[in-house]
């Protein structure tokens, strides 16, 4: 933390976190001091720190101004117009958020008068809850509780309730709703093996909520006491006790209880060594691997964050039994806890995952490449290490596979390499647009890659110095900006490749040495740059072959006169005299 703020709404506080990663999260804490999930207002794709003082609007006070190193954010408290029904606006469990009936949209309690908003009570998770306990005589009651917040008295006189089967009204005996609560009391009888479906409506206002409910006969819940047969219980609306379930008492038990009985459990337990990755962007990662023992009856991974809010679980594959891959989702930045779950629900083992920042690249170096490809490319930037490709615009189908740089010196930089996809414009100047591949997102990356024509090689000399040999090699002027790394140079004398070490590469030439060269005769050059080698042959090298076809050349052409002119008029003379005679 970098900041708080604190404010009182109504029953809550209100506590407005500022992080060190760039983070403004809300935390709402009822009367009771339970708090509800925390919820990120803002989150900055970099580590960008809150500064100490964080004001709220004096106008509306529905605002948060949030200082940042070199921004001012006016942040709104609630997100309220994103849910879109009653039930997810509840769900919500923020303070400043109504359920607007007139309008049918949620949003803050004092632009709506007839609305209703969350309890006080910020453990409730379900809007409807019920429990289920017997009478006297085969009578079963039924007891259903709405923890909802009118925004004035006079709308709990609307308050009703009405409890009904695919076949008729349930209840025998009624009492008169009181809010928040509705009794039915109906005949055991009315159970079947398989439990009784039953639908419960309330009105309250203008408002209809219909929850519908499977009853079962919570003695009739047996077996062993597992934590599935627990949950099976309490979510029935029994009440458990002594590893069994039986009818529910006065009050209502939380569903924790079931909890204490994880441990116990017919499969092996299992143990988590290791994740990896274990640091990941708030994107996630995909792919990822658990090792450790006792995993071969894993079917999940339950992602936990701080206090048990909003659990996410990912199915596992390729589960060998001492390793398994599984996806990581998306989250919010900083740590979170990490079981393997077994069929019962149970969730064992402890491991940890962090979510950073995202990857972002501030340049690239160079940028420009040749049109065949290949050419490396440094992207410097921040939290690259949790790149997992690189696309281009003009090949979106072809993920790049990156190479991740560490540096001890680089405390904030990263650095980043890859080779440039070929494209079929070899003639063609343009520019292609590039991305960063996270999980399943990408992100533009502010500087393009300029695609030129590949580099053209004319001709070459060479001059002895001492033991050396120095070659020249001349090319066609671009704006490639080669360097001597980019370049691989050999000669070939006899069949054997000599390495030419490149010295200077200007634009319009190349010059590099050859170490005790064997000869001065150079026959060709081999010259590699990206994907395929180009060979180059020396002027004297072409001649030398030009006179080796030279007694070819003549030969075709004394044939040619020959068969053409030379011998059939030897042919036509000897007919001529063999009629005079």
């Amino acid at each position: 933390m970098t900041s708080v703020m604190a404010v009182r709404h109504k029953t809550w506080m209100v506590f407005f976190v500022g992080t060190g990663d760039g983070q403004l999260i809300k935390l709402a804490v009822d009367r009771a001091f339970q708090a509800v999930c925390p919820k990120v207002m803002y989150k900055a794709h970099d580590d960008r720190q809150v500064f100490p003082k964080m004001h709220l609007d004096v106008v509306d006070r529905k605002h948060v101004y949030v200082v940042f190193r070199n921004q001012m954010m006016r942040v709104p408290v609630s997100k309220c117009e994103t849910h879109t029904s009653l039930q997810a606006c509840w769900s919500a469990q923020d303070p400043y958020c109504s359920w607007c009936s007139s309008k049918q949209r949620c949003t803050s309690e004092d632009d709506c008068p007839d609305s209703l908003s969350i309890s006080d009570d910020s453990h409730q998770k379900k809007m409807v809850s019920y429990q289920v306990g017997s009478g006297s005589n085969g009578q079963v009651t039924l007891h259903v509780q709405t923890h909802l917040t009118v925004g004035r008295p006079e709308l709990q006189s609307n308050f009703a309730c009405e409890f009904s089967t695919y076949s008729d009204k349930l209840c025998t005996i009624t009492d008169s709703p009181q809010f928040p609560w509705c009794i039915c009391t109906f005949s055991e009888s009315l159970f079947s093996t398989e439990g009784l479906n039953l639908t419960v409506e309330i009105r309250l206002g203008r408002e209809t909520v219909k929850e519908q409910l499977k009853l079962l006969i919570c003695s009739g819940i047996k077996g062993p006491p597992t934590p599935a047969l627990c949950r099976k219980c309490i979510s029935a609306g029994c009440s458990w006790s002594h590893e069994k379930c039986s009818w529910a008492t006065a009050g209502f038990v939380a569903a924790g209880v079931c909890k204490m009985l994880e441990t116990r459990t017919d499969f092996s337990m299992p143990e988590i060594f290791s994740i990896i990755p274990s640091k990941v962007s708030f994107y996630g990662r995909n792919n990822a691997v658990m090792t450790g023992c006792n995993l071969g009856n894993v079917t999940r991974v339950r992602i936990q964050a701080a206090l048990d809010c909003g659990p996410q679980e990912s199915p596992v594959w390729n589960n060998t039994g001492m390793n398994l891959t599984f996806h990581i989702p998306s989250a919010d930045k900083g740590l979170v806890n990490v079981c393997a779950v077994l069929p019962d629900g149970s969730c064992h083992g402890n491991a940890k995952i962090t979510y950073y920042s995202s990857p972002s690249c501030t340049d690239v170096t160079p940028t420009t490449t040749w049109a065949s490809g290949k050419r490396m490319i440094f992207i410097v930037g921040f939290h690259l290490q949790f790149v997992e490709g690189v696309i281009h615009s003009h090949a979106p189908q072809k993920v790049n596979l990156p190479t991740f740089i560490y540096s001890e010196e680089a405390r904030s930089l990263q650095f980043l390499t890859y080779d440039t996809p070929p494209t079929t414009n070899s003639h063609e100047t343009f520019t292609s647009a590039m991305y960063l591949k996270i999980a399943n997102e990408t992100l533009s990356c502010s500087t393009s890659i300029t695609y030129l024509p590949d580099p053209e090689f004319l001709s070459f000399s060479s001059v002895r110095t001492g033991k050396d040999l120095h070659v020249t090699i001349q090319k066609r002027s671009d704006k490639l900006e080669m360097t001597k790394a980019e370049l691989t140079i050999w000669i070939v004398h006899e069949g054997t490749l000599h390495l030419c070490v490149v010295e200077i590469i200007d634009t319009d030439f190349v010059i590099c040495k050859i170490l005790g060269a064997p000869s001065d005769v150079i026959q060709h050059l081999m010259i590699q740059y990206g994907y395929e080698p180009v060979t180059l042959y020396s002027s004297s090298t072409s001649v030398l072959r030009l006179v080796l076809l030279i007694p070819s050349f003549i030969g075709t052409i004394t044939f040619l006169y020959c068969s053409i002119y030379y011998c059939p008029k030897k042919k036509l003379d000897r007919a001529v005299a063999s009629r005079w005679e």
